[in-house]
Order: C-alpha cells, then structure tokens, then sequence
C-alpha cells in the first residue's frame, strides 16, 4: 500500500507569476474537453496547485489542487509520472490555471493542460 499526504500545504502569500512580470500566454484555456471510450473520467477545469506531495517509492507523486484535496498523480509509468510531477511543478510555481482529468477507475490524475 502506497503512502498518501497526510496534511495541506501552507498557503501561498502572493502568485510567483505576478512577481515575475513577464508576459503572459496569449491562448486561452479550452472551454471545455470530452473525451471518448470506456474508463473516462471527468474534467476539471479552471483549478490551481497550491501543493506537492511525493515519497522515497516508486510513483508515489501527488498534487494538491485548490478546493478539491490531494489527488495522486496516474502511476501507469515512469515518463508519465514525471511528466505530471513536472507539469504539476510549474503549475505550483507559476500560479497557473490547471485543466485536468481523472481516470474513473483509479481517480488518479491521468491528464493535465497548464496555463
């Protein structure tokens, strides 16, 4: 059995994107995503990651997503997991918005746009 978090993440005084500055992107997110076929889960969209959560296992990452708690990051493999954590990474320190979509089966984040 894997280890989970166990608290949240303290909160964050102010977005490291506004102290930045720079230019932002100029796309805007998708309104909406659907998917298709059996095992798909839900989208979630217009979110933010206020927290990062992994352990000394293997594909063991989780994210916090503001408003929603600790969701676990898809563990089918080693590239996707670090992808994610990576994405999940920037997202954190970027204070970007976060599209993201969860397998219905496991509840596991398998999918991640960051703006």
């Amino acid at each position: 059995m894997a280890t989970e978090p166990r608290a949240e993440p303290p909160q964050a005084g102010s977005s490291a994107a506004a102290a930045a500055g720079g230019s932002a992107p100029q796309q805007a997110p998708p309104a909406s995503q659907s998917s298709t076929g059996g095992g798909a889960g839900a989208w979630n969209n217009n979110t933010r990651i206020t927290g990062l959560w992994s352990i000394n296992e293997d594909r063991n990452s989780w994210v916090y997503v503001a408003s929603v708690g600790w969701v676990k990051l898809a563990n089918n493999s080693e590239s996707a997991i670090i992808a994610l954590t990576i994405l999940g990474a920037h997202a954190k320190q970027m204070g970007s918005t976060v599209n993201y979509n969860t397998d219905d089966g496991t509840g596991q984040l398998t999918q991640m746009y960051v703006w």
